[in-house]
């Protein structure tokens, strides 16, 4: 079962991932990458804020905002990807985290269903065993 705390923390490694990929633009790669540092701080530290809401119960919050910042993240390299044809690897392993972000939250809601579903059928059998007596 997936928890709420991996889920924090998935989020808090998805903004981590996102602020070094700015800081590897800027310091690596000479061309663009002031714009590439300032937009991996932005949406790096916005994840962080939506994995600190995520700890503190303000979950649709959290998860809203996590959700938001990976689809804009995912987006907009999958935009330079595809659209642009700028192969890197970079690029490449922020899609691939993007799509892991957006992956924990139906992951984690799944459990939650199923654990939900098994202990309603736990009470009907029991309870369906007490109307024989």
């Amino acid at each position: 079962m997936i928890s709420r705390t991996f889920v924090s923390i998935a989020t808090a490694c998805f903004g981590g991932v996102v602020i070094l990929s700015g800081f590897y633009r800027y310091f690596v790669e000479a061309n663009g990458g002031e714009n590439g540092l300032w937009f991996g701080l932005v949406m790096g530290g916005i994840a962080l804020i939506a994995a600190m809401l995520q700890r503190t119960r303000s979950f649709l919050a959290g998860d809203c905002l996590a959700v938001v910042t990976s689809l804009l993240v995912g987006g907009w390299f999958c935009y330079e990807n595809f659209a642009k044809g700028k192969h890197e690897l970079r690029m490449y392993l922020m899609i691939l985290a993007a799509i892991a972000e957006l992956a924990t939250l139906p992951a984690y809601y799944a459990s939650k269903w199923k654990e939900r579903n098994s202990k309603d059928l736990d009470t009907e059998s029991s309870g369906s065993s007490h109307d024989q007596d």
